[in-house]
C-alpha cells in the first residue's frame, strides 16, 4: 500500500481514516483516500495469508454520490469477469482492475 500513496501522492489530500486488523490468518484493511478535488476512494480488502480474496473500491464525488465501484462480490454471474465487475453510472461491467489500475483511472481524470 505505500508504494501505492507515494506513487499517487500529487492527487491524493489526506488520508482520512487507514484501519488494519487481523483475525484467523484474514487481514482486513479499510481506508478512504480524501483527493485533491475533494472526491474520496474508498477502498476495503480481505485478504488471507497476503491474497487477495475480496475487495471494494469506490470512488465517491465530494457529496459522496458514487463515481465508479469496482469488486468482486458474487452477485452478477451473467457479467464475463465474474466476479469482478464495476458499477458506472447504475450499470455493471466487466472489470479485472487491481488497486493500481484503479489509481491510474483516477489519476489520469484528475491530474
Amino acid at each position: 500500500m505505500r508504494e501505492i500513496l507515494d506513487e499517487f501522492s500529487d492527487i491524493i489530500r489526506t488520508i482520512e481514516f487507514s484501519s488494519t486488523t487481523e483475525r484467523y490468518g484474514f487481514q482486513f484493511l479499510k481506508m478512504c483516500l480524501r483527493l485533491i478535488d475533494g472526491s474520496s476512494l474508498r477502498i476495503w480488502e480481505k485478504r488471507f495469508k497476503g491474497s487477495l480474496q475480496r475487495f471494494s473500491y469506490y470512488w465517491l464525488d465530494e457529496l459522496d454520490n458514487q463515481i465508479i465501484g469496482w469488486d468482486n462480490a458474487p452477485h452478477h454471474p451473467q457479467i464475463e469477469t465474474f466476479p469482478y465487475h464495476k458499477h458506472v453510472g447504475g450499470k455493471v461491467s466487466p472489470s479485472k482492475d487491481r488497486l493500481i489500475d484503479v489509481m491510474r483511472y483516477i489519476a489520469c481524470r484528475l491530474r
